[in-house]
């Protein structure tokens, strides 16, 4: 027998109508209760494991959100629907992200879209990579626009939330109106930045002046006109929060009951729609509320005795543990030692995967119709990387990273986080190689990675510092061909020189 989506819906809800026996069940009630095993350390273990892989990124990005929209005291605070722009590239003195790009300047909006439309438009851009790309609660991305896409522009976009019904203007055709599955949107812009002259800041900064975003109703009051980020009326976010939520900085390095007090918030937030349709999430979601984890209740973590907190603190550790393993292991296929990350392949539903981006790279994987990663902590040896060492990484001018856009070595401690060094670099990339800022010779380009500056000059030009303790690699490549999507590409890895 078959059933439809709707009946198989129905029977999951009445599978779960029933409140299962433990946290709160009655005596009285307990004889009609479900065949569940009551809850037992191991039980309740599991399922707060099951709950750190499912909400590891969805908590990963309500935090983001948190501190956009809604936290006045954080220094990235600007509002709802509104654009907030780095008008310079990020520093080591910015720890706001874990892998961050040196080679674009961002701007960043958080939308909701459930009370109307959004607006974005972005001038005609020549010459230089930009795009904006959408994404939702699961880091699932959804619509892109830039110069691999739609170059040179102008460009513009009314967003629509899954279920807003209204009058749409008639200044946007078909193909400008896009609707999203979630509430929720993340939008994310990038600019190349080509140089380091303060005349080409200048220039990105007057793109970015540019470029709209704002809800459908103030943007006709405006006048349908080009608006600056700074002038767009400041709406702060009213999402559920409880005490202390500003002083988190790292969502995943929570404990026990205070992670799961983020997945309480996740679940409480209409916003972030959830997959009404998926069958693993919705039985998982059984399972949470069996530690009152629950949509329509706030997580009370005072109300659980010590052996299951204690057993929850191990649950939730398990699953960290898990996540590290995975990354030890690797992202996806190995490139020359070099550990992939491309969307092709990943699943969402696989919650291990999604949680391992939710903690060390928020919103990935970009799909490799934008760019793909790749990620490497280990020499040529196998050995991590260290800043007692000193290595070369040396790339064939006839073979270089083939992209239709630009590529980047960011080096970063093994947090993730820019090194503080005297010289203000923090990666090398095409645009240095084009203009002629690399020195190389016999057809070869030599990167020198150490935590001392080089005595020779040709070294120092092509000096990456690195901090005195452990350290990592996450090249970009924007616009990659297919060997930057399958892993064929022969990387060069870090040997060791001294």
């Amino acid at each position: 027998m078959q059933f439809n989506r709707r009946q198989t819906l129905t029977l999951l809800a009445a599978a779960t109508a029933t409140p299962l026996l433990g946290i709160g069940a009655s005596k009285a009630g307990a004889e009609t209760k479900s065949i569940e095993p009551p809850l037992s350390p191991d039980l309740v273990r599991d399922i707060a494991r099951e709950a750190f892989l499912w909400g590891m990124h969805p908590v990963a990005i309500y935090h983001l959100r948190y501190n956009i929209a809604q936290n006045q005291k954080s220094p990235r605070y600007v509002g709802l629907n509104r654009l907030t722009l780095s008008r310079a590239p990020i520093t080591a003195k910015q720890r706001g992200g874990t892998t961050p790009n040196a080679t674009t300047l961002y701007g960043r909006a958080m939308l909701d879209l459930a009370a109307e439309p959004v607006v974005v438009t972005v001038p005609q851009v020549d010459q230089r990579y930009w795009s904006l790309q959408m994404a939702d609660n699961y880091a699932r991305w959804w619509h892109m626009i830039g110069s691999q896409f739609n170059a040179p522009g102008p460009v513009r976009r009314l967003f629509v939330g899954p279920n807003w019904s209204g009058k749409l203007p008639a200044d946007f055709v078909g193909e400008e109106i896009v609707q999203s599955d979630s509430d929720f949107a993340v939008a994310l812009l990038r600019v190349a930045l080509t140089d380091d002259s303060p005349q080409e800041l200048q220039a990105i900064n007057a793109i970015m002046d540019r470029v709209t975003l704002m809800p459908l109703s103030q943007w006709i009051a405006a006048g349908k006109k080009e608006i600056k980020a700074e002038d767009v009326p400041l709406m702060r976010a009213s999402y559920p929060t409880f005490p202390g939520m500003e002083s988190v900085r790292e969502p995943g390095r929570l404990k026990g009951t205070d992670f799961l007090r983020w997945v309480s918030l996740v679940l409480n937030d209409p916003s972030f729609t959830k997959q009404a349709d998926g069958y693993k999430e919705l039985a998982a979601f059984a399972r949470f509320e069996r530690l009152g984890l629950k949509a329509g209740q706030n997580f009370d973590p005072d109300s659980l005795p010590a052996p299951l907190k204690e057993a929850i603190e191990a649950g939730v550790e398990e699953g960290r543990q898990q996540v590290k393993a995975q990354i030890a292991k690797g992202l996806g296929a190995d490139m020359n030692g070099w550990s992939l990350s491309t969307n092709l392949g990943y699943r969402d539903s696989d919650w291990l995967m999604r949680a391992v981006y939710g903690y060390i790279a928020v919103l990935g994987p970009i799909p490799s119709r934008s760019h793909t990663g790749s990620l490497s902590l280990r020499d040529a040896n196998d050995q991590p990387l260290h800043g007692d060492h000193r290595y070369t990484l040396t790339f064939d001018l006839a073979n270089m990273p083939p992209v239709t856009e630009f590529w980047e070595l960011p080096l970063y401690d093994r947090e993730g986080y820019f090194v503080d060094n005297k010289i203000n670099r923090y990666s090398l990339n095409s645009y240095m190689v084009q203009r002629g800022k690399l020195h190389a010779a016999d057809g070869k380009l030599v990167i020198y990675v150490q935590h001392d500056e080089p005595s020779d000059p040709d070294q120092r030009r092509n000096w990456l510092p690195a901090p005195k303790e452990g350290f990592q690699f996450a090249a970009r490549f924007y616009g990659p061909h297919g060997p930057l999507i399958d892993g064929s590409y022969a990387m060069p890895r870090a040997v060791r020189v001294g």
